[in-house]
């Protein structure tokens, strides 16, 4: 992407240019004007400098002799003394009438000027000067009451010319400018519509300035985020409905056993005290199996509710002390399977503030797995580390190991080793539990790549 100019620069940058451009037409219009003016040679003829107290005192020769007069006006505008022959016959004047001569005296044929002054009695006068049109003298330099604008009447048109050409420059200029904004807004408010209908595909790319870049660069990233969130949830949505499949064949298998096997003992099938026996074992196994599935279900439950009360039930622990409890605990099973069980535990202390139940949970629930789903004969070797603030305890098995088609998904709620959903597997929820027992600690817990051995590491981060 090219580097863009900040949105400051190129507006200065334009309106630079722009103010050159206003600024070049005026001047060519000065001169195109002075060379107009070049044409008649006249002397001066200011109405300030002519105008005296003693207004009958006033030197109009010149004027006069160019066949002009002077005119004095009193404060309504009424002429009370003219200086000179009075070519076109006024008694007084009005307002709109005397500016009209003044600014558009191109319709008569003479010029006109005008200055205020002070009479020698203090009373408020105009010293009106009149000249022939036809004798060329058009240099005036005006003094105008106080609520007006001196102008040079030539450059009355030349002051028009310029406005006219700014304008049209101004809408030129807007238009360019309005099309560097505009185009990047378009795309801005076209994707920002197809997002607000749930496409979230949608992206900016369009070349302006830098400030625009960004706000592109950071839709972009948001839009990114948001597909990855919608996709998120579809798979949590999609996880939920499986999920949902999974605890009704769960349950709906023992129960259907529970069901057959009662039904069979109220009919009075069960002719033998051994089949009466043997049908009432498989009664009370279904029945506690979906006692441990409903129990691991609450126990999840509880785990994903961020309302779990856990702050009082935290406490500094002997994590190497813990570890040697739940080996304890789970010993005979090893032994009753033929497993060989073996360790490595630091002697030093390792300190740490855990949830003691949840804990034993997690590690119980992993040594559970690797005597469900390995045969008889296999190695299953305990390793704990202290290294500097983290530490780590893995759990690793020589089994039957994990298929590749559940490694990704092997911590989601009812995945279990063996593809078929058999109902002497476990609930399927051991690893689930475990996982988010560990994250609420700050930890992780990782399936670790280990060739021909299954691992499972947790990870704890001590603070300071």
């Amino acid at each position: 992407m090219k580097t863009k100019r900040r949105l400051l620069n190129s507006l200065i940058r334009s309106y630079l240019l722009f103010a050159f451009t206003l600024g070049l037409i005026f001047l060519l219009v000065q001169l195109f004007s002075g060379e107009l003016s070049d044409q008649y040679v006249t002397k001066p003829i200011e109405p300030s400098q002519i105008a005296r107290p003693d207004y009958t005192s006033i030197d109009s020769e010149v004027i006069e002799e160019s066949g002009g007069w002077v005119e004095i006006l009193d404060e309504e505008r009424n002429v009370i003394y003219i200086k000179g022959t009075q070519k076109v016959p006024h008694k007084a004047y009005s307002a709109a009438e005397l500016t009209s001569l003044l600014y558009d005296g191109s319709r008569t044929p003479y010029l006109y000027a005008l200055a205020p002054f002070k009479s020698d009695k203090g009373a408020s006068l105009l010293c009106l000067v009149v000249i022939p049109r036809e004798r060329g003298q058009t240099s005036f330099k005006l003094l105008t009451p106080p609520e007006t604008i001196s102008i040079n009447l030539k450059l009355s048109y030349g002051f028009f010319g310029v406005l006219l050409l700014s304008v049209i420059s101004v809408y030129l200029y807007g238009r360019y400018t309005s099309k560097q904004l505009t185009t990047p807004l378009e795309q801005i408010s076209t994707a920002m519509r197809h997002m607000r209908n749930g496409h979230y595909d949608q992206r900016l790319n369009y070349n302006s300035n830098k400030e625009l870049t960004t706000i592109q660069e950071c839709f972009n990233e948001m839009a990114d985020h948001l597909e990855q969130t919608e996709r998120a949830n579809q798979q949590l949505i999609e996880s939920k409905q499986r999920m949902l499949l999974d605890i009704s064949h769960d349950l709906k298998t023992p129960i259907t056993t529970i069901q057959g096997y009662a039904s069979a003992l109220l009919l009075g099938l069960a002719d033998t005290e051994e089949k009466r026996l043997r049908y009432l074992n498989l009664i009370y196994s279904k029945a506690a199996l979906m006692t441990e599935l409903v129990g691991d279900l609450f126990e999840l439950s509880k785990l994903e509710t961020t309302e779990y009360p856990l702050t009082g039930e935290f406490e500094v622990t002997d994590l190497g002390e813990l570890v040697r409890e739940i080996i304890a605990e789970n010993y005979d099973q090893f032994e009753q399977k033929n497993f060989n069980l073996t360790f490595s535990i630091p002697h030093e202390e390792i300190p740490l503030r855990l949830h003691k139940t949840l804990i034993s949970r997690a590690v119980s629930n992993l040594l559970t797995n690797a005597l469900k789903h390995n045969p008889k004969g296999t190695t299953v070797d305990i390793d704990l580390k202290h290294l500097d603030n983290v530490v780590r305890l893995t759990i690793m098995d020589n089994g039957a190991g994990i298929p590749a088609s559940i490694r990704t998904t092997l911590f989601d709620p009812f995945v279990r080793g063996n593809a078929a959903r058999t109902s002497d597997g476990g609930t399927g929820l051991g690893l689930s539990i475990a996982k988010k027992a560990v994250e609420l600690h700050g930890g992780e817990l990782r399936l670790l790549d280990s060739e021909g051995r299954t691992s499972f590491q947790i990870t704890f981060y001590k603070t300071a």
